[in-house]
């Protein structure tokens, strides 16, 4: 679980470490930078798999960089299989039966040490899940750049025709 830096230490410019606080510094299934920190506080290490725990609970990302990882965010070793394990947990509600909150949805470590998945007896078996539904995540991508960019032109050809 994380825990954030003090505010002071906070920047919108590049500096010394990344900080994730949750669901807003991921994009694509992945840490996107938009903040930084000079304080280090908890460290998640290339390759961990990045958990919100807040508003909302059940994203989840991958890093490709040492971050600072603040309270809305757990950090957690895992491999494709368990990304997609979390992905469809969220997908399917299972992290809503569990948050709690007035203000905003939470869940502690021991909700998220809790949870309970089926992982494959084998590690080959995890490995050709986990890239199977890879997969699938590089051709939506693929395809969202696309439709975005059917969307500029179509914006592009109605502010032409409506002037």
């Amino acid at each position: 679980m994380g825990q954030s830096p003090d505010g002071s230490t906070y920047s919108v410019t590049p500096s010394t470490y990344i900080l994730v606080q949750g669901n807003a510094d991921m994009k694509d299934g992945f840490v996107f930078p938009r903040i930084w920190t000079t304080q280090k506080t908890k460290i998640a290490h290339p390759g961990d798999l990045i958990f919100s725990v807040r508003a909302p609970v059940g994203e989840v990302g991958k890093t490709k960089y040492e971050i600072v990882i603040g309270r809305g965010v757990a950090a957690l070793k895992g491999n494709e299989f368990v990304f997609q394990e979390l992905i469809k947990m969220n997908e399917f509600g299972y992290w809503n039966t569990i948050s709690c909150g007035s203000t905003f949805e939470s869940i502690n470590s021991n909700d998220l040490y809790n949870a309970e998945i089926s992982i494959p007896p084998t590690v080959e078996e995890q490995q050709k899940i986990g890239q199977f539904f890879s997969k699938y995540d590089s051709l939506i991508s693929a395809l969202q750049k696309e439709i975005n960019k059917l969307k500029d032109i179509k914006k592009s050809l109605l502010q032409k025709m409506f002037i």
